[in-house]
């Protein structure tokens, strides 16, 4: 097929199977040739029911970045025999652990899948790298004394807050690890542990800090560093380290960005995340689902209790129309019983009060007519008695008597103070106000006061005799 362009030159156009089938001439020389390839295998992440092994080869430069990736394929049968052979020399899992190899390739391109490598066999002479052998060992170990997964066990708090962190400080790795903390509405609280991350310093400083963040009583403890070399990384594969990790009574969660291997922290923290980042979104995320979780929960208490108050409310009011009724009706029996008990006792009380009335009626009649007799009988019995008197004689000592009385009472009058003090006496009183009686009772210089019948005079002794 040809268009005609701008400059009405013929251009052509060519399908797509037409360009797959060139890519795949040309490298169909290329394809005759068998070559031995050193890179990193990375595994499949799902099981392979087929028989044949799908893998990637990745080669990283020193700061662990990836320079070349490409498919790598092992059919069935020298899949068979490739692990057959790995079994008998003692390396079981040397496709299975993001290794370093060296396999026997050749160049395949697919029309449809594309350009890839297949694999024909294994140097097993090529051995793990010394990184790996050092990690593998530690691993060995550990499994050995069955504390793999002693942190792994290790409670998690369900709202972890507080956050014990370990990093080295204002590394990109703290910046993005507390960025991303700060920046959730959450109140976390973060308890810093400066720390080398690689160096000779690093174990003892890291397992310092495991101890401090330990006493610090956060909730989780994380360490976190960037991306490297697997030379850089190599320093966490510390059986100190480890150990340390493993005696921790806190979770400890590592973010340490490997490529592609996992390290011995990896395997026994008590969760791992690929970078710093990606640790600070689980803290967070996992804060959100638990607000989520009591919003919903609260959502549903508020419905249940809503419910039930307005079920208890039906039913109270049920239960208070029953009892006002029920009450009305014992009020209305108890008033008629009232009524009754009213009407009776004023019945009662009625024939009582003229039964009582009449009686009391006919006591005052007797006690009128037995008063009137007995006055006539005194009356009689006096008039004889004062007949039988001689009035006219004790009239006379009456009247004796009260002539005496008379004039004792102005003999008495005579005697008094101010009678006395009329008659030109006088009363003499000391500083104190006693009535002195005796000269010897004064001293010279004494003041005394003396009354007469108009008055009082203040005098002061000079002289006695």
């Amino acid at each position: 097929m040809q268009v005609t362009n701008n400059q009405h030159q013929p251009v052509r156009i060519y399908l797509l199977s037409e360009i797959t089938h060139l890519i795949k001439d040309a490298l169909l020389e290329l394809s005759d040739y068998e070559f031995w390839v050193r890179a990193h295998l990375i595994a499949p992440r799902w099981e392979q029911r087929s028989g044949h092994y799908y893998c990637d080869l990745m080669d990283v430069n020193a700061t662990g970045d990836t320079i070349a990736r490409i498919r790598a394929t092992i059919w069935r049968h020298n899949h068979m025999r490739i692990t057959k052979k790995l079994q008998t020399l003692g390396m079981p899992d040397a496709l299975k652990n993001n290794s370093e190899v060296c396999v026997l390739c050749a160049v395949r391109y697919h029309e449809i899948y594309g350009l890839s490598l297949d694999i024909y066999d294994i140097d097993p002479t090529f051995g793990e790298s010394q990184i790996n052998l050092n990690r593998r060992q530690i691993l060995e170990k550990l499994t050995k004394e069955d504390i793999l997964n002693k942190n792994k066990d290790v409670y998690l708090a369900v709202a972890s807050l507080r956050i014990g962190l370990i990093t080295s400080k204002e590394s990109a790795a703290y910046n993005d690890f507390t960025k991303t903390i700060m920046a959730s509405p959450f109140s976390f609280q973060i308890v810093f542990a400066d720390c080398p991350m690689q160096g000779d310093d690093m174990e003892q400083g890291l397992v310092s800090s495991l101890q401090q963040l330990t006493q610090a009583k956060v909730d989780v403890i994380c360490i976190v560093r960037g991306g490297g070399s697997q030379a850089d990384l190599a320093w966490f594969d510390n059986e100190q380290i480890a150990r340390a990790v493993l005696a921790c009574p806190i979770p400890v969660w590592v973010g340490i960005g490997h490529e592609i291997d996992i390290g011995v922290l990896d395997f026994i923290a008590h969760t791992s995340y690929k970078t710093p980042t990606a640790v600070a979104e689980e803290l967070v995320k996992r804060m959100r689902e638990l607000s989520a979780i009591l919003k919903t929960a609260g959502d549903q208490l508020q419905h249940i209790v809503d419910r039930r108050v307005a079920t208890q409310e039906q039913v109270m009011q049920r239960n208070i129309h029953g009892a006002m009724m029920g009450f009305r009706k014992q009020f209305e029996i108890a008033s008629a019983q009232l009524d009754m008990s009213i009407l009776g006792a004023r019945s009662s009380f009625e024939r009582v009060f003229i039964t009582e009335e009449a009686n009391i009626d006919g006591k005052l009649q007797r006690l009128h007519d037995h008063s009137a007799w007995l006055l006539d009988s005194k009356q009689e019995s006096f008039k004889e008695q004062c007949e039988r008197l001689q009035i006219s004689r004790y009239l006379q000592i009456l009247a004796d008597k009260q002539a005496s009385l008379d004039d004792k009472e102005k003999h008495l009058d005579a005697m008094l103070p101010e009678q006395v003090l009329k008659r030109g006496y006088t009363i003499t009183r000391d500083s104190r106000g006693q009535v002195v009686k005796s000269v010897t009772k004064l001293k010279e210089d004494d003041s005394i006061e003396t009354q007469f019948t108009d008055g009082t005079a203040t005098s002061l002794v000079t002289k006695r005799r």
